[in-house]
């Protein structure tokens, strides 16, 4: 009898056994059948509300369909978490023929020990070892680690060859290759421009929020195969973080010394098929105020008399940015306005030297400098179907208001107040010229444009025999307008003498066009190699008639030798247009400006990765040549611009890092040798302002690691710079011209230092910059003089998630 009983039971719980797994199997299938028809969200939500029930290889197939809808998301991050699952209950699991070949990379990479992390050098996801380009990837850790402000901070820290130099805004170069702002490096946010289509300019200052940034993703060198005009020597691509990953609000504060002040918002969260992120960030510094003695050697100008300079100042109007980011499916929209004005230390217009910041008027609501205003609006829509099909579409807005505010002193000369405009038939004309321009004189240059455009691509995966890969083919088309534009000259501080009228104004107004068909081929080449080429060609009907087209190719071969260790080498060409500042100029500032080209760049590179997951080490070699040529170059004897100039460079860089569960360390080094020049700023074998050898490192150690007592963090970081040829041309002191076309600045080393403790919800930071209080210079573009930097500071900063 017992015996019938427990056979009873046994064979009861067997059948509930199997109904359970029946319904469990009709769950999955369930799934699936969302799956198909691109209903990701339902598939998900019924596999999450039932996970905890799936096992052995319903379990795997679980999370393999659920790591397949997060793809079909875009959500790689997500993706690669499910993957990792399922490989967790199935070391030896192998793709099919029907999987993704998205899919079956991200599963073969994941055996290997690798991550998918970038998706700027081929736009579609791929590690670092099989982008086409050496790629820099600096991440949200990086960023914490680095005690960074800028991410001009970011960039001369841990990117290899890119170095400081002065400018009218906050400007940085990228193998030598430098203007007045920074216009030859192509910045975006989560692959929208930035850069300004009047100037060409993006400067990598307070206007970049960093508590928003995922990570950030450097090509270093030429791009403009897959992005055009501007990305001649380098890309920056922000990548903003999810709402899901923020999961909350962040609030934080920051006080420190020179008066600076700062607040960052950052909130996300995501439901219901939305992912959703706002941030916001104000910066204000009053900058360093620094004395000047007449006798100092800080001290340049006409007129001997001792002032204050100001260094790094960022006020008056505090620099922001500001927006949000929502997805809702296959949509996502972007919103994004920002703003910045760097205090110029001397006054930029005349001679430089010293002047008097604060007696100066607020115009267009600011004091003296370069202010720049730019909203970006970006709606994209995303589709993959048939497993190997993708494709995306943008439309895009931007809008940008420039305000350029430039002393020519605070007394002038009677020799030199010609030099202060008062263009023809305007109303001064028959008044006593002798009597203004004396004292406190200055002139505002502002205009207002708008760009819009489109971008529409599509991506195919494919695999035949040896053969697998992907086609991508695109095109892009953008209208520009420079809606207006006025100039204003005054002074005695605060009088204006004149607007121009609109037979006077400083650029002709005008609109441009914009057409470019872009391709891409990447394919594996049997079981080492794998092939990249792409090309771009370019179209521009510029506002007066004349018409450019640029061809932009690239060619690159990985050879990957093992896992771990991979060659590539790479040719690619790209250009950057002149500024519509340059060639709409109706001034003698740009003469000759109206028939300026392109500036162009060949480069050629041979790179080694090298990765010992044993040791936690990687480490790259980068070999580089780049031939410039058709800069833009100012014959000082007729005087016109002329597409005339050209540099030959050759150079290596090296990068090492190392991680631990509580050790962070990142070095990086480049050398480089001017092997020719024509008509640019150099002198032998170095160019002006650039370091031949320049090295980033940075530490960061966590000495505090407890449940009960919260983490602490201690970090120190640093950047060399060898010596620099640094001219100084037609500056006075005095009656007396100082010309030194042979000036040199001495090596330095610039140390910040900092600690960080978190306390469940509470974070606090404290910051040292410049730790040994160095005295240091630094030259640019456009420079009579090299520009002194600022002294230690420090900054501390509080934050609180809720």
């Amino acid at each position: 009898m017992r015996k019938w009983i427990v056979t009873f039971f046994l064979l009861a719980a067997s059948m509930a056994w199997a109904q359970d797994d029946s319904e469990l199997r009709q769950i999955y299938m369930q799934a699936e059948e969302e799956y198909t028809i691109g209903h990701f969200d339902a598939s998900i939500r019924l596999l999450n509300e039932n996970i905890t029930g799936f096992d052995g290889a319903l379990k795997t197939s679980a999370y393999r369909l659920l790591s397949l809808c997060y793809l079909g998301k875009d959500y790689v991050q997500d993706a690669e978490k499910y993957a990792s699952l399922l490989l967790k209950e199935d070391p030896y699991y192998s793709t099919s023929i029907h999987d993704p070949l998205r899919f079956a990379d991200m599963i073969e990479r994941l055996k290997r020990g690798e991550e998918t992390t970038i998706t700027t050098a081929s736009q579609q996801a791929e590690s670092i070892e099989e982008a086409p380009v050496p790629v820099t990837l600096i991440t949200e850790e990086m960023i914490k680690a680095s005690g960074a402000r800028t991410l001009a901070d970011l960039l001369t820290l841990y990117v290899p060859g890119m170095s400081l130099v002065e400018g009218d805004e906050m400007n940085v170069a990228m193998h030598g290759v430098y203007s007045s702002s920074q216009e030859k490096i192509l910045i975006m946010l989560d692959g929208h421009r930035l850069n300004s289509r009047t100037t060409n300019s993006e400067a990598p200052d307070y206007r970049t929020s960093l508590d928003k940034i995922k990570q950030i993703e450097v090509l270093r060198g030429p791009a403009s195969s897959l992005y055009g005009n501007v990305a001649l020597t380098a890309v920056v691509n922000i990548i903003t973080k999810k709402g899901r990953e923020v999961d909350g609000v962040q609030l934080s504060a920051g006080i420190g010394t020179n008066h600076t002040y700062r607040a960052d918002f950052l909130m996300g969260k995501s439901g219901l098929g939305i992912d959703f992120l706002a941030w916001a960030s104000v910066y204000t510094s009053q900058g360093e105020k620094r004395y000047v003695d007449v006798g100092d050697k800080d001290f340049y100008g006409k007129i001997l008399r001792s002032g204050y300079m100001y260094i790094d100042g960022y006020n008056h109007q505090p620099a922001y940015d500001i927006g949000f980011s929502a997805q809702w499916n296959e949509f996502k929209f972007m919103f994004n306005t920002q703003h910045s004005k760097k205090v110029p230390s001397y006054n930029s217009v005349l001679f430089q030297g010293l002047y008097s910041y604060d007696k100066y008027r607020n115009m267009n609501g600011s004091k003296p400098g370069h202010t720049r205003k730019a909203t970006h609006i970006d709606l994209s829509y995303e589709k993959s179907w048939r497993d190997n099909w993708h494709s995306k579409l943008n439309v895009y807005i931007d809008l940008e208001n420039i305000s350029n505010y430039d002393v020519g002193g605070d007394s002038i000369l009677p020799a030199d107040r010609e030099r202060i405009p008062i263009r023809d038939n305007e109303i001064l004309d028959n008044i006593d010229k002798t009597k203004i321009r004396q004292r406190g004189v200055y002139q505002v240059q502002s205009l207002r444009d708008y760009t819009y455009g489109a971008i529409m691509q599509t991506n195919y995966d494919f695999q035949k025999n040896i053969w697998k890969g992907s086609l991508l083919v695109g095109m892009q088309v953008e209208s520009y307008t420079l809606k207006d534009c006025n100039m204003s000259v005054g002074d005695n501080f605060d009088r204006i003498l004149v607007t121009y009228s609109n037979q006077n104004r400083f650029l002709l107004l005008g609109k441009e066009f914009n057409f470019s068909a872009f391709t891409q081929l990447k394919t594996n080449i049997g079981r080492y190699f794998i092939f990249n080429g792409g090309l771009r060609y370019d179209y521009k009907h510029r506002y007066n008639g004349k018409k450019l087209n640029v061809c932009s190719p690239r060619l690159s071969l990985i050879y990957h030798i093992n896992s771990n260790v991979n060659l590539k080498l790479g040719y690619s060409h790209s250009f950057v247009d002149a500024p519509y500042l340059y060639r709409g100029s109706n001034t003698t500032t740009y003469p000759g400006g109206n028939n300026l080209g392109p500036e162009q760049l060949d480069a050629i590179q041979l790179t080694f990765n090298h990765s010992i997951p044993s040791l936690r080490l990687k480490y790259e070699t980068n070999l580089y040549y780049n031939r410039l040529s058709d800069l833009i170059y100012l014959d000082y004897s007729i005087p016109t611009y002329y597409n005339s100039g050209g540099i030959d460079v050759i150079g290596i860089e090296e990068v090492v890092s190392y991680s631990n569960a509580r050790s962070l360390a990142y070095l990086n080094m480049s050398y480089q040798w001017l092997l020719d020049n024509t008509n640019y700023a150099a002198t032998g074998s170095y160019i002006h302002h650039i370091p031949k050898f320049r090295l980033g490192g940075m530490y960061r150690y966590q000495f505090l690691k407890d449940a009960k007592y919260g983490n602490a963090y201690a970090r120190i970081n640093a950047t060399v710079y060898s010596k620099q040829i640094s001219p100084i041309q037609s500056a006075y002191i005095g009656e007396n011209v100082i010309n030194d076309l042979e000036h040199e600045l001495s090596p330095y080393a610039i140390f910040n230092a900092g600690a960080d403790y978190l306390y469940k919800k509470v974070s606090l930071s404290a910051n040292v910059y410049n730790l040994f209080n160095l005295k240091y210079y630094q030259g640019g573009a456009r420079k009579a003089i090299p520009s002194p930097q600022q002294s230690i500071s420090f900054l501390l900063k509080v934050s609180y998630k809720f």
